[in-house]
């Protein structure tokens, strides 16, 4: 079954805004800040190629059209 999905910019958090997240335990454990050379080592490839595109499209490099997953 085809899935779509949008990425939207928030913007900056302040430390503040951090400390308040909460996460719903149903449907995540955990939520980290690394810069894009770590998430590389900690993502899988797939994963990270949507992540790589979705800051392509964020630094002004125009939208991203990113095909994951067989066809």
């Amino acid at each position: 079954m085809g899935r779509i999905g949008f990425i939207f910019d928030g913007g900056i958090l302040t430390t503040e805004q951090l400390r308040r997240i909460r996460l719903d335990p149903a449907e995540h454990d955990l939520w980290a800040i690394h810069d894009l050379d770590e998430w590389r080592h900690l993502m899988g490839q797939a994963s990270f190629a949507r992540l790589e595109a979705t800051e392509r499209a964020r630094t002004g490099n125009g939208p991203q059209y990113l095909v994951t997953g067989s066809a």
